[in-house]
């Protein structure tokens, strides 16, 4: 008998030819998975993702007890309120041990986020501009819309996705997890079925491969390991110039 959807994920991280350190972190399990990306321009990125996928793993608990969608988004959006309290606390707590505090001058970090869990029903969160994917019989769909002052520029016409793409400011994002108060977080539901593949992905993927590209290396993949790795390949064959983290997860039911 057919009950929820489960996952089986294969995932990698690479901190890329440019960065001198990975600030990007992943989760994954089979009902609860996803990519966190510090801001490589903040302060202690990788601290801020950490905090980020420490507190989503630390809510599994409660996300499995609750009664239905209002309750999940609730429990990830505590989550993510917690991670961002955190953070805060971290990076005040290391700029007064430091005195490196420039005056006028606060300090910050941050970190995007994007995962599904899937419960009752499957449900997508975001925060920021990493992605999830849906990829099924050689079609790849976005299935989040990025926080980014280049996406508002699509949204109301000014810019093509093709011009996005290459904008020069195309990673400045508009929603982070971090020391800006309280996260504001994006849910919709994920339209998931049994055989199909979840890509979640920080921009280091994103920025350098176009959806096409990616959807491509998919097609042409044996596994789901060659599909990770080509990706992070190709990524870093086009420049390399972020942290690029990847979890593919395959759709199937449990039993």
């Amino acid at each position: 008998m057919r009950t929820r959807l489960t996952a089986t994920t294969v995932c990698v991280s690479d901190t890329g030819s440019v960065r001198a350190r990975n600030e990007d972190r992943f989760f994954a399990g089979p009902h609860f998975f996803g990519v966190a990306d510090g801001m490589g321009g903040h302060t202690l990125g990788d601290v801020a993702a950490q905090y980020a996928v420490d507190k989503l793993g630390g809510a599994l608990g409660d996300l499995e007890r609750a009664s239905g969608e209002a309750e999940e988004e609730a429990v990830i959006s505590a989550a993510l309120a917690r991670a961002a309290t955190s953070i805060t606390e971290h990076v005040d707590g290391e700029f007064l041990n430091t005195q490196t505090l420039v005056a006028g001058i606060g300090p910050t970090a941050g970190t995007t986020v994007a995962g599904v869990y899937l419960g009752r029903a499957p449900l997508i969160f975001h925060v920021g501009d990493s992605r999830v994917y849906r990829y099924r019989d050689g079609d790849l769909r976005r299935l989040t819309r990025d926080h980014s002052l280049v996406q508002e520029m699509v949204d109301v016409g000014q810019i093509t996705d093709a011009e996005a793409h290459v904008h020069p400011q195309k990673n400045i994002i508009t929603r982070a997890v971090g020391t800006y108060g309280p996260p504001e977080v994006d849910f919709s539901p994920a339209m998931l079925a049994e055989g199909d593949f979840v890509l979640c992905c920080t921009d280091g993927l994103h920025d350098e491969l176009t959806d096409y590209e990616i959807a491509m290396i998919l097609l042409k993949a044996v596994n789901m390991d060659e599909a990770v790795h080509l990706l992070r390949d190709e990524a870093l064959a086009a420049g390399g110039h972020d942290n690029v983290t990847i979890v593919l997860a395959h759709m199937g039911y449990e039993h």
